[in-house]
């Protein structure tokens, strides 16, 4: 057997301690590292966690150490990447997980080359599209701990396949990344560690070579290592052993297994079993707060900076590529695997909240010079009015309900698009407010300006991705719808009725299908006596529910655009729980849904806010689908991927002496749909990452909306058996104390997730089209045109992940993907010849593809792309 010894720690930036605190270690760490392999050129490897964050965060500190990191990188000492920072594979977007491979993989040119191993030692489980990410970064080997069991292989190699039909030479580490970490400068100690691993893996190994990784969680670097490698080859050869040790590298190790690569089976999908080292399904629901702001950072950065700044690039505008890239650091920092997931000290929360704010503070300001920039460039019609400009920077011709404030001079007002025609308006709110109060005075005291601040919603219909103007004019409007959304008690529009029932539920009727669905939005609210890691009822639950309540009911809003209801509940639940039982005592918390219909929206729009007054429970959202089925889908990174109803481990895993409870609790990136061949219904989020199938064949949806506790790790649950994980420190701040809101969407269709285009819809919610007043005429010479659509794509089912400056020139990258799990046979894409006269493919990397796709053809201003797998992504660049 050749046995791999491959040096290495696992860094984790911040855990039981802050960012701060570890880097204090990381600093010391580093020291030794260096001065070891600049003095030891025997020492011929060792790999830094596969994340080249630490160099940035060691550097800031020892900025002279850069050109010896640079040395020891090119001699092949020092292995870096290929991610910035070791990612939770579920929580972040896809467009987050290529970001954190792009930004790695320039740091880590910095100094010589990435690894090209897709190495994650400690991700909570494995997402179904890692191949085809790695791929796309010429990487075709992959490392990983957890997920994986032996209902899926017994072997440590594999190919994984990913849905797009993407491959990456896989080894799953049955011991973990530490199954050499006791390897020291006893003898017998080390020949013991050899031999236990040849026992316990002889059998799983496809080859005559195996992984002993020698390193831990911030653990310094064996400074023995070549000297006890040579004693252990000397032990084994006077044993007369063919046993062969090595210092190694894993591409050392991979290329050797590769040799007998046809022997090896694949493998499809995602791996979340906690059978033999916990993944932590459960995980999603801890620290919705933090995990709504990632959602809402995301959004920002992937949805309105990026392709707004493209478009004022495009305009002769400059695009802030490296401000950019920077608040994608803030945010890739939140998205290590202990963070994102959040199970973290309150102290590091925190610092979390601070890097979500610096990201906000940047994107936000560039957005909004942005949109001045490109309104400069723009050749309004101030004869036709005062110009609204509307922005869609999503890819599709879509027709939606705008939201947006307006300060005029006047009260009364209509609307036209720039052809004349008249656009319907409903007023939310309107107030007269002093412009003087908003500036600063410099001397002297500015003169009042009065204004009516007023937000309205109005229908508009986009091209694709691009901008179209709208006017104001100071006249009396008139009414031009009479009927309201909301009479009688039910909710009316052309594709569904919706009656709030007596318990404040909805019931929704499908004109599409005739299909009623009752109880609808049930609340359920129960103990948790589980941590941060999982949540776990206690052995005596109190579950308390809407089914019976009689809530408060009151309209908000009521108009021929939109009504807006809100249902108050109140309810009387224990306010604490232990891992026996709820308490006796209990209080009121209160729990408002504010339900929103428009004319001409085909979803049911839901904000529920919880004020939060107990500790230890679980607030949940249900939605009984009355359908007959054995399986949903749910939205994964780029696109749907297709579950499991009831999975049968639930009934066996404590027999079986798993890790922890196997059941069909999910992560989920923007919906869940529930179908059978003729009929659906879909549930959108805004940042809710985490969902539940009750009752198997009959699903009901539970969607957690809260859940809080008092304690990082705890022991005995009943849900996970045994020691606890993380540390037993109290985090208060994760009990969620106080006021939280969050955003949801009902969506009853015809048809499968196909026929309802749920990955359409679900951008659309997640995007609403952006509009902005112009305020005055601009002096410089504007040359575009009021109405300008940049690129368009002409499939219901492909979908834009991203329009953005390329890294190396001054091309558009556009990043579209199939949303579905089917091939798509063709799609027509329209490209602005005014704007770009050439095409060239890329892979993730933003570097043209070695190899022609022979796919893709491109003629005045046509882009047309054939067979494209499910899943599948595709980049290119544009430029004139």
């Amino acid at each position: 057997m050749n046995f791999h010894l491959i040096s290495h720690t696992h860094w984790d930036r911040e855990w039981h301690q802050t960012y701060q605190q570890y880097r204090v270690k990381l600093v010391r760490f580093m020291d030794e590292l260096i001065q070891l392999l600049e003095g030891s050129p025997e020492y011929s490897s060792f790999m830094l966690d596969g994340q080249t964050i630490v160099l940035e965060d060691y550097l800031e500190i020892k900025p002279e150490k850069r050109e010896a990191i640079v040395k020891l990188v090119q001699k092949g000492q020092l292995l870096v990447g290929p991610w910035y920072i070791q990612p939770d594979e579920f929580i972040p977007s896809g467009e987050s997980l290529i970001r954190n491979l792009l930004i790695g993989q320039q740091i880590a040119d910095e100094f010589g080359q990435a690894m090209k191993i897709g190495y994650l030692p400690d991700s909570f489980g494995q997402s179904a599209q890692i191949p085809q990410v790695l791929n796309g970064f010429g990487i075709n080997y992959a490392l990983f701990w957890r997920g994986i069991t032996e209902e899926e292989t017994a072997n440590t190699d594999f190919w994984w396949e990913g849905l797009d039909g993407s491959k990456v030479l896989t080894t799953h580490l049955p011991l973990g990344y530490g199954n050499g970490r006791d390897i020291s400068t006893d003898h017998k100690q080390n020949v013991k560690v050899i031999e236990q691993n040849l026992s316990d893996l002889k059998d799983k190994v496809t080859s005559e070579n195996m992984l002993v990784m020698c390193g831990f969680d911030q653990r310094t670097a064996i400074k023995e290592l070549p000297e006890i490698v040579a004693q252990l080859n000397e032990y084994y050869s006077s044993q007369e052993s063919d046993h062969a040790i090595k210092l190694s590298q894993l591409k050392e190790y991979f290329d050797s297994v590769e040799k007998e690569a046809e022997k090896l089976e694949t493998i499809r999908g995602e791996f979340r079993k906690g059978k033999n080292m916990r993944v932590h399904v459960s995980i999603a629901s801890t620290r919705l707060d933090l995990k709504r702001e990632n959602y809402d950072v995301q959004n920002l950065y992937e949805n309105y900076l990026e392709p707004l700044n493209a478009m004022s690039f495009l305009v002769g505008n400059s695009y802030d590529n490296a401000l950019i890239n920077q608040g994608w650091k803030y945010t890739l920092q939140n998205h290590a695997h202990d963070s994102i997931c959040n199970v973290c000290t309150d102290a590091t929360h925190k610092e979390m909240e601070m890097r979500y704010l610096f990201a906000k503070q940047i994107g936000e300001t560039i957005q909004n010079d942005t949109i001045t920039d490109l309104l400069t460039n723009v050749d309004f019609d101030f004869t036709k009015g005062s110009p609204i400009i509307v922005f869609n920077t999503l890819a599709h011709k879509r027709k939606n309900v705008v939201d947006t404030t307006i300060q005029l001079n006047y009260k009364n007002f209509t609307i036209v698009d720039s052809n004349g025609n008249s656009i319907p308006y409903q007023i939310v709110e309107t107030k007269q407010e002093n412009l003087n109060d908003k500036q600063i005075e410099i001397g002297v005291k500015n003169e009042d300006q009065y204004v009516w601040t007023t937000r309205i919603k109005f229908l508009a219909e986009l091209e694709g991705l691009g901008y179209k103007t709208f006017y104001i004019n100071e006249t009396t409007p008139n009414q031009q719808e009479t009927q309201y959304v909301y009479e009688d008690k039910v909710f009316s529009n052309d594709f569904f009725q919706v009656e709030i029932q007596p318990n404040g539920a909805l019931r929704v009727k499908d004109h599409s299908t005739n299909k009623v669905y009752d109880n609808l939005n049930i609340l359920e609210e129960s103990g948790n006596a589980g941590d941060e890691y999982d949540f776990s009822p206690p052995k005596e639950d109190k579950v308390i529910t809407t089914h019976h309540s009689i809530p408060e009911v009151s309209v908000v809003q009521n108009g021929p655009i939109f009504a807006t209801v809100k249902v108050t509940h109140t309810l009387n639940v224990p306010i604490d729980t232990n891992v026996d039982q709820r308490s006796k005592e209990k209080r009121e918390i209160t729990i408002e849904s504010l339900i929103t219909v428009h004319r001409h929206e085909d979803r049911i729009d839901i904000k529920t806010l919880v004020d939060n007054t107990v500790k230890n429970h679980r607030v949940r959202a249900l939605f009984e689908s009355g359908l007959q089925t054995g399986n949903h889908v749910a939205e994964q990174q780029f696109g749907m991927i297709r579950r499991d109803n009831y999975l049968p481990q639930v009934d066996y895993w404590d027999k079986d002496k798993w890790e922890e409870k196997y059941y069909p609790i999910y992560p989920q990136q923007k919906y869940v749909d529930i179908s059978d061949s003729e009929k659906g219904i879909s549930f959108l989020n805004k940042g809710l990452p985490q969902y539940e199938i009750l009752n198997g064949d009959e699903p009901t949806v539970a969607l957690t909306l809260l859940a809080g506790t008092d304690y990082m790790g705890k022991q005995d649950l009943l849900d996970r058996l045994g020691r606890r994980s993380g540390l037993h420190v109290e985090t208060p701040d994760s009990s969620l104390l106080g006021e939280y809101e969050m955003e949801y969407a009902i969506v009853p269709h015809a048809g499968d997730e196909l026929d309802a285009q749920v990955g359409r819809k679900a951008d659309e919610y997640t995007t609403p089209m952006k509009a902005v007043q112009v305020n005055g005429q601009s002096e410089s010479q504007a040359t575009y045109k009021e109405n300008e659509v940049f690129f368009q794509v002409d499939h219901p089912h492909v979908a834009l992940s991203a329009v953005k400056k390329c890294e190396y020139d001054d091309s558009i990258i556009v990043r579209i993907y199939n949303t579905t799990t089917r091939e798509i046979p063709a799609v027509k894409t329209f490209v602005n010849a005014k704007f770009f006269d050439n095409v060239t493919m890329v892979d993730l990397n933003e570097k043209p593809l070695t190899k022609e796709d022979n796919r893709v053809q491109y003629k005045d201003g046509r882009l047309n792309i054939n067979n494209i797998a499910s899943n599948e992504i595709i980049s290119f660049k544009l430029s004139k």
